[in-house]
């Protein structure tokens, strides 16, 4: 295929191949690509945008590029001046954004070879563009921007000098012929080794390792032998270093000892056993001793713990805590462990812990080998019991902090988990569970309160248990032994007798309790809960009998009736054996004097004796017959009761009696009769006595031949309210004996008849309301609601009204004006009267509101009902007064129709509220022409009524007068001084002549504006001629203030209002921003500038010299020494040239040299010194600044070590040094200028 391929990635894809024609076929391997721009080309729509016939393609790629390169030349010298101005542009953003976006997306337009790229590529390049635009024109910090400021500033940094070129500052400075020279001294070492100069504590474990620091100060070493004294047979052992390592060690001290700061090397050696080391043997690269310290470092094996314990964690209190700590190490040894009792946690240590035979004596170096002891670093194992008494109940826990050796080394563990029973734990905690012991007791039994069981039954032996929780739950089993006498067995004194036996209970929780069958004296031995045994507290015996069992003996007599000879009913006396209390349950029926026998009913007595006495008197006559069926007492239950003297009978003739029936308790209204029934008992004809009580006087009465068993009596009216009792105080019945009678009811009057009335409304009985509105006229009502209330108006035919009223405070709903009038009240249950003075309302209608004008002046009358109002200008203030008559609040609507002097009509609508009887309104004068207003509605407090005979008023408003600048904006050019010819200021008046104009002079500067008149303007176009004492140097701002004209009327103009610029210029001048005339070259010389640039400054610098000046700013660079003098400055705006005379001096930079300026290098023995020579040149006096730096070594930066200041009065001096290190001159003064190599350049505002 030939076509050029058009490529989607931004990538192309490698060229296709196109055979070649030769005599012979070649395989397809060997073919060659062709570049794409030799590929045959394709019609369609990938072809590029300049024919490849015209310009090749890598023709085309070359411009692209190069275009490119341009765009970013000039993008990053923009970049240097935002920098150098130190303010981010918006200005140049969007520039360098428009230019970029335009090159990115062109380019792929173009379609060349290998440069089309695809939409998302170009995308993301312009991104990349953008991102770097925004970091560099506003100045964003960043690292890589930052080194790309300091690469462009190094291209473009250049300024002009005071010869008119560009020349680099950083050039002129960077000039080192200023210091020149160097001497490097060096001084011999002597080299030494110590090992562990620390004296630190090592120790090894299984767990981890441990590194002897051997330190090497001034020497390579070349060779290094260890000896290690063996713990268990005191022999030396020699370890020598392997060369490998020592090399590798040489090649280290090496690199340290280009550092001239560094102390020493140390190098790190880690034991492989315990033992005592020491450094044997070190040679250095001279194959010579190195000075060695002969320090012992002990390395022995780390101490540790672990905790032996019993075999079960479960203890009861006052248990002892039989624990032991096993502590191995080198002897003495220290522990620290802390106790844990139910979360509160207390620390405890051991120290001095050692084998009883053991001996610290230290053997000095000077003793033999056989005759050096080292038993006293070997490892021994101490034993530590812990015998504590566990006096609190919880959790108990043990546990190993840390623990040391005689050297200091120290092993820390880290705090258990809550499960301390996982196996990496068990040997550094203990945990307990310490329990309570149980109790136990009797509770409710001794021997005096002896527990009594009926014979045959078994009973639950009262044990009082108090057992531990086990795991939050105190239901836990049990153990209970007792001893155990028979009743018969027991001796005198009531102890146990000569047959005792031993019994036990076993419980699964705290609730079950043994039971016992047998009478005698049970006496509590032990308890046991889990494995802790209990007590046993007082009381602990119990004394069970078996009582006799419950019986009952019956003796009667009858019960005569006093006034006859007949029984009224039996006296029964009760015998009982056994255990009170008692209970005797009977029955008993009946058979009237008709021969009619009635159902059986069953009664109960009780005593709390053993002797009682029951009483049987019936309320009807009739035989009776009683039985009696079981009996109760303490300890047995319903025990049956059999025998014919277990029945009694009996015939009886009740006496005369009689009751009231129905409730004891009524109310009734006051001056009611009561009506209630009595029931007779006994036989006809009756005589009743009854009393009616109250407030503490009885009035009796007496009913006579009553033949009914049941008879109503009724009392007089009841005319004074209160309580009352009705009493019965005897009855006879036929045989004539005399009752007295116990009977009586209550009955409640009613102190008072229900009332009514109508309640106050603001301290009356009368109200104002607005037509048609429901009123609510206040009841005041008296008595037990509801109520129901007769009323009518009095002043209206229509029928009266009723109405059922709930409240006390009620009210009567009404929509008519008039006298309203109480007429009948009822409550629940009472009629009630009506209060005569309180039983009339009245009711009465506002009246309706009114309108009218307050007469003034400026208003006349024209016709109806118009008034006319005087004419006034536009936009003064104008108003009226308006009458209102109703009730306030007032609101009035009214409408404003406008007629302007040309144009068409308006209208416009409005209202107003008003509190008070008379309104202001405010007159609309904001536009010129006719104005009417017509009030057609008034509301007030009551009413919305509209007028049927609208209110009008009409007012004339004149036009204001305008004056204006003919063109405004424009800019006048004025001198200081006043011309002859000068350019007047064009305004443009509008109005009835004559005009008169006030104008304001706004001055730049912010002064007081000047204010000036123009009087009497006949005509409606003038020009303004300003005078000079108005006017300020610079720029002023000149607005018209105020017109008025003949009709008196005047417009005011705002300060925003248009207006014109005058410039009053006078003559540039120039200023130096230093006062010092003294400078040096390299530095900058400027002034600023007053007037409007561009400026012409001339100046003379080894000749005369013009320079043009686009800013405020002038500034030179001082290239060389010279006179530099500013003559004469000018400006475009005024053109006129300032003569000036500011002299400067430019000074040369100073010099100094260093062993006349060569590199020496002086080598000296400890304790020598060597003369260093300093040769100046400058302006005496000199000051200089001197270092002495580390002597470089390969690998390593030079450090400074020092640096001296000193003074020289003449343009030598010598100065005598005895320390190694380089010395070199970093900083020259003298009397004008100096010199630093450590300075930095820094462009002027950076």
């Amino acid at each position: 295929m030939n076509a050029t391929p058009r490529f989607r990635s931004g990538y192309p894809e490698t060229p296709r191949t196109v055979q070649r024609s030769h005599s012979q076929r070649t395989p397809d391997t060997a073919k060659l690509p062709l570049a794409p721009e030799n590929i045959a080309a394709d019609p369609g729509p990938s072809q590029p945008w300049i024919p490849l016939h015209l310009i090749d393609a890598p023709t085309q790629r070359f411009w692209v590029f190069a275009i490119y390169g341009v765009l970013q030349a000039f993008k990053l010298w923009d970049w240097k001046t935002v920098a150098d101005e130190g303010v981010g542009s918006w200005g140049m953003f969007l520039k360098w954004i428009i230019l970029d976006f335009a090159y990115v997306f062109l380019v792929p337009e173009l379609r060349i070879p290998w440069l089309d790229i695809s939409q998302i590529a170009t995308i993301y390049i312009y991104l990349l563009h953008l991102l770097f635009n925004w970091f560099a024109m506003f100045l964003i910090p960043i690292p890589v921007i930052s080194g790309l400021l300091g690469i462009v500033r190094s291209l473009y940094d250049s300024e002009i000098s005071v010869s008119e070129h560009n020349v680099k500052v950083a050039n002129i400075l960077s000039n080192q012929s200023h210091i020149r020279g160097k001497v490097t001294l060096n001084i011999l070492p002597e080299g030494s080794a110590v090992m562990n100069p620390d004296h630190a504590p090592m120790c090894l474990s299984s767990k981890s390792s441990v590194a002897i620091p051997i330190v090497f100060n001034a020497t390579i070493p070349a060779e290094i032998e260890i000896i290690r004294i063996d713990l268990d047979t005191a022999q030396d052992e020699i370890i020598k270093i392997p060369n490998r390592e020592v090399n590798k060690l040489a090649k280290l001290v090496r690199n340290q000892n280009a550092d001239p700061s560094s102390d020493g090397f140390r190098w790190d050696y880690s034991p492989k056993k315990p033992g005592i080391y020491r450094l044997g043997k070190v040679l250095d690269q001279h194959k010579l001793q190195v000075q060695r310290q002969t320090l012992d470092t002990y390395v022995v094996p780390c101490p540790q713990a672990r905790i032996i314990g019993g075999k079960s964690d479960e203890r009861c209190i006052q248990d002892l805590s039989d624990l032991t700590l096993e502590v191995t190490g080198t002897p003495p040894l220290k522990i620290h462990y802390s106790r844990t009792i139910n979360g509160q946690n207390q620390a405890f240590h051991f120290q001095s812990l050692q084998p009883e035979a053991y001996s610290s004596a230290m053997v000095v170096g000077s003793e033999s080998d056989n005759e050096r002891d080292v038993s006293w670093v070997r490892p021994s194992t101490v034993p530590v019991r812990l015998n504590e008494s566990m006096a609190s109940v919880g959790e108990w826990e043990y546990v190993i902090d840390e623990v040391h050796d005689k050297f200091g080394n120290a092993v820390y563990y880290g705090k258990p988990g809550e499960d301390a029973k996982s196996t990496w734990l068990q040997p550094l905690a203990q945990r307990f569970t310490v329990k309570e012991r149980p109790k136990v007791s009797m509770q409710g039994c001794d021997l005096r309160n002896p527990l009594k069981v009926a014979k045959g039954h078994s009973a639950t032996l009262p044990v009082a248990l108090s057992l531990p929780a086990k795991n939050g739950v105190s239901d836990t089993s049990h153990e209970v032994t007792w001893a155990f006498s028979p009743i018969d067995s027991l001796t005198n004194s009531g102890s146990h007798g000569d047959l005792v036996t031993i019994g036990s209970f076993t419980g699964k929780n705290s609730k079950e309790r043994p039971r016992v069958n047998q009478p005698g004296l049970y006496t509590l031995k032990s308890v046991t809960s889990g494995m802790c045994e209990g007590q046993v507290e007082e009381p602990s015996s119990c004394l069970i009998l078996n009582p006799v069992e419950p019986s009952l003996t019956l003796r009667t007599e009858e019960i005569a009736d006093k006034c006859a000879s007949n029984s009224i009913g039996l006296r029964v006396d009760l015998d009982f054996l056994g255990t009170p209390p008692f209970l005797v349950r009977y029955e008993y029926t009946y058979t009237d004097k008709d021969g009619v026998t009635h159902p059986t009913e069953a009664q109960a007595h009780r005593s709390d004796g053993v002797r009682s006495q029951l009483s049987l008197i019936p309320k009807v006559a009739g035989h009776y017959t009683y039985t009696f069926k079981s009996i109760d007492d303490g300890v047995y239950v319903r025990k049956p009761l059999s025998g014919p003297e277990m029945t009694i009978e009996q015939v009886v003739k009740p006496a005369a009696s009689a009751r009231f029936l129905g409730t004891k308790s009524r109310q009734v209204c006051l001056d009611a009769q009561v009506e209630t029934e009595v029931e007779f008992i006994g036989d006809p004809p009756f005589t009743l006595e009854w009393e009616i009580e109250h407030e503490g006087k009885r009035k009796t009465h007496r009913l006579n031949d009553i033949q009914q068993r049941r008879f109503a009596i009724q009392t007089p009216p009841l005319t004074k309210g209160g309580e009352y009792n009705i009493a019965l105080i005897s009855t006879q019945d036929v045989r004539g004996c005399r009752s007295f009678l116990t009977e009586q009811i209550k009955v409640l009057v009613r102190r008072q008849q229900p009332r009514a009335a109508f309640g106050l409304v603001d301290a009356k009985r009368s109200r104002m309301e607005v037509e048609g509105t429901r009123v609510r006229l206040p009841l005041r009502l008296q008595g037990e609601g509801p109520w129901t209330v007769q009323y009518r108006n009095l002043n209206s035919s229509s029928e009266p009204v009723r109405d059922r009223i709930e409240s006390a405070n009620g009210a009567l709903l009404v929509q008519q004006s008039g006298t309203w009038e109480i007429q009948e009240v009822f409550d629940n249950q009472c009629p009630g009267i009506v209060d005569p003075a309180a039983s009339r309302f009245d009711i009465q209608w506002y009246p309706r509101p009114q309108l009218s004008l307050v007469g003034s002046d400026s208003l006349n009358y024209k016709a109806g009902n118009t008034w006319t109002k005087a004419d006034i200008c536009e936009g003064d203030i104008d108003g009226f007064e308006l009458n209102l008559q109703g009730s306030s609040p007032f609101n009035v609507d009214y409408e404003i129709r406008h007629k302007p002097i040309s144009g068409s009509s308006s209208m416009s609508r409005k209202n107003f509220d008003a509190a008070l009887s008379k309104a202001a309104i405010s007159m609309d004068t904001g536009k010129a022409g006719d104005y009417t207003y017509k009030f057609h509605s008034l509301a007030d407090k009551n009413y919305n009524d509209k007028s049927p005979n609208p209110l009008i008023v009409e007012q004339h408003i004149n036009a204001r007068p305008t004056a204006t600048f003919a063109k405004p904006g424009q800019t006048f050019k004025l001198c200081a001084e006043e011309q002859e010819h000068e350019e007047t200021i064009p305004i443009k008046l509008a109005g009835h002549p004559p005009f008169f104009v006030e104008m304001e002079v706004k001055h730049q500067a912010g002064a007081a504006p000047d204010i000036f008149a123009l009087p009497a303007i006949s005509t409606k176009t003038h020009g303004i001629t300003i005078p000079r004492q108005h006017l300020r140097q610079g720029s002023q701002q000149i607005r018209i203030r105020r017109v008025r004209d003949g009709h008196g009327c005047s417009q005011k103009y705002e300060n925003n209002s248009p207006s014109v610029v005058v410039h009053l210029y006078d003559a540039p001048s120039i200023y130096p921003l230093d006062t010092r005339e003294d400078y040096c070259v390299g530095e900058r010389i400027a002034y600023t500038l007053s007037g409007t640039p561009p400026f012409d400054i001339s100046y003379e610098f080894n000749g005369k010299w013009n320079a043009k000046s686009q800013t405020t700013s002038f500034r030179r660079v001082a290239e060389k020494p010279g006179d530099f003098v500013i003559t004469g400055v000018s400006d475009k705006a005024s053109e006129c040239r300032a003569a000036v005379h500011i002299p400067k001096t430019i000074h040369p930079l100073p010099s100094v040299q260093i062993s006349h300026g060569r590199m020496s290098h002086v080598d000296i023995h400890e304790g020598g010194e060597v003369d260093i020579h300093f040769d100046f040149w400058g302006t005496p006096p000199f000051e200089f600044t001197f270092t002495r730096s580390s002597n470089p070594k390969k690998g390593q930066r030079s450090v400074v070590l020092e640096t001296r200041h000193d003074v020289s009065y003449e343009h030598k001096k010598v100065i005598k040094a005895s320390q190694e290190g380089t010395y070199e001159v970093v900083a020259i003064k003298d009397k004008y200028c100096s010199f630093s190599t450590q300075q930095l350049v820094k462009k002027d505002g950076r």
